[in-house]
Order: C-alpha cells, then structure tokens, then sequence
C-alpha cells in the first residue's frame, strides 16, 4: 500500500505500519445473506511487512461461506486511543505449513494445532487504509490543537501529520 499524498509519504508508511504491529485484535467485517455485514473479532496471527494480515478460524464459520461468495471485506483495529480501518479481499489458505510457521500457543484455545484439519488460515490484503494515532506525545499534541480551537470559537481542523492521521492506498 501506499500513501495517498506523496508529500509525507515515507512516514505515513512507516507510522501506519507501526501502528498495525502494535494492535492484535481486530473485527473482521464480511458479507452475509443479502448484503449484510457481520463484524467477528478475530486475532491477528501476523502482520506482514507490507500489511497483509493473517488470522486463524475454522473451515466451519459463517465467514468461510461469506468470504467465498464475496472476498472483499473491512478489518476495523482499535487499541486505546489508536484506531485502523483497512479495505481489501480475503483469500481462504489451507497450508499446514503456513499455519506452523504462524502458529502461537494462544490458538490452542480454538484448534488441536497447526496441523487441525478444521484449521484455515484468512490471508486479508488491504486496498485502501487509514489510520488514527491520539495515543502519547500525539495524543497531546492533538489535545492542545482542539483547546486552541476551542478558545478561539474555531473548528479542528485535519492536521497534515503523519504521526496522528494517515490514508493509504494499492
């Protein structure tokens, strides 16, 4: 993915990144019967280096007939004051070998191991995302942008900081 605006480019990349290997729980949203949508929290077995997202679930679900019906699908991410939204299509991964090589003790709580025959893997390569970061340092430098606002009788504006809003996009 890249930046929408080349201006800070290098930085929204890093940032947005960044951002996505901090957070391990996100809702995976699908399209059921007649259009429509059905979030699921999901765990996040591994974020790759160019922000394609992999989670673990079972042959079994609901959203493995969503998913084959309709690929495209939306994965919301928020942690404390950090927040992404990414678009994008999910492959449906059968791979035993994948699935050891992403394997955490954690999934033991859903499946026997990597090598469960219920086990599938969802490979979700965003089109588009975006990200809000108000946590620490940028989380006070937007607290004081909106008091500045607030007693001068103005509206926040967007902010161009790569540190506290990004977009991206394939």
């Amino acid at each position: 993915m890249k930046p929408e605006h080349a201006k800070n480019g290098p930085e929204v990349e890093a940032h947005f990144l960044e951002l996505l290997k901090t957070i391990h729980t996100g809702t995976l949203v699908t399209h059921g019967p007649g259009g429509t949508l059905k979030g699921r929290p999901m765990s996040i077995a591994r974020v790759e280096d160019d922000g394609v997202l992999w989670f673990f679930t079972s042959a079994e679900t609901g959203k493995i007939a969503e998913l084959a019906s309709d690929q495209r699908a939306l994965v919301s991410l928020a942690e404390s004051d950090k927040y992404v939204v990414l678009d994008g299509g999910v492959a449906l991964v059968r791979d035993v070998a994948k699935a050891r090589a992403l394997w955490k003790e954690a999934f033991r709580v859903w499946f026997s191991g990597p090598e469960d025959p219920k086990l599938t893997l969802l490979r979700f390569e965003p089109e588009t995302g975006e990200y809000w970061n108000d946590a620490g340092a940028q989380g006070l430098k937007q607290a004081f942008r909106a008091a500045k606002a607030y007693v001068k009788g103005e509206q926040l504006e967007d902010v161009d900081d790569p540190g506290v809003h990004g977009k991206l996009h394939t």
